[in-house]
């Protein structure tokens, strides 16, 4: 009898503590969530105003540069933009000379490659043969009445021709009618072609 009655004592003893501790947990637990709760809130509240606060800094220094530095920026702004425009005039004929002579380059070689495969027929080769001649006189032309051009006082020049028609790109603020005749005669004596083919423009 006295053995039953101290296990029920500890049986008593043990579901007490477990009460106990189920009890200081769980109000542990409420505390550190309405803390955590409390902590985003506050949280959340802080970023709006910091948000507010960030995009009035934000627009206070804004308006005190423009107001302050509006010149001196419109002045960069000019000096910068005159050259960069100098810049890419100049690049603008470098390279498209550069890519139009890529071009014959790269027709010579695939020419120039049909003719030596076992692939291929006579005519065939003898066509690629005619074609290599025709891009290679082309190309001595239009350096003829690029240099030709140049001597006229112009500071630079880049000539097209595509199917028999030629462009004529002039690097000049302005064309005057004396100058497109002049331009115009070289480009027809030179390519054997009648006015119409002919386009000129400036750059």
């Amino acid at each position: 009898m006295r053995v039953i009655k101290k296990n029920q004592i500890i049986i008593v003893l043990i579901s007490f503590c477990l009460i106990l501790v189920g009890y200081l947990n769980y109000s542990n637990n409420k505390k550190n969530d309405e803390t955590v709760i409390g902590d985003i809130t506050n949280y959340t509240e802080g970023m709006g105003d910091a948000k507010l606060v960030s995009s009035e800094a934000v627009e206070e220094v804004d308006e005190n540069t423009t107001e302050n530095d509006i010149v001196d920026n419109e002045d960069v702004t000019e000096t910068t933009s005159d050259e960069v425009e100098q810049i890419q005039g100049d690049d603008y004929f470098t390279e498209s000379k550069m890519e139009r002579n890529n071009i014959y380059s790269q027709s010579i070689d695939i020419y120039e490659s049909m003719l030596e495969s076992n692939t291929i027929t006579n005519e065939q080769k003898s066509i690629a043969q005619n074609e290599i001649q025709k891009i290679t006189s082309t190309k001595n032309t239009i350096l003829i009445v690029e240099n030709l051009i140049k001597v006229k006082g112009f500071e630079d020049v880049v000539v097209f021709e595509n199917g028999g028609n030629i462009s004529v790109i002039v690097k000049a603020e302005q064309l005057q009618p004396e100058q497109v005749a002049q331009i115009q005669n070289i480009v027809s004596r030179e390519f054997n072609i009648t006015s119409d083919k002919i386009s000129i423009t400036n750059r």
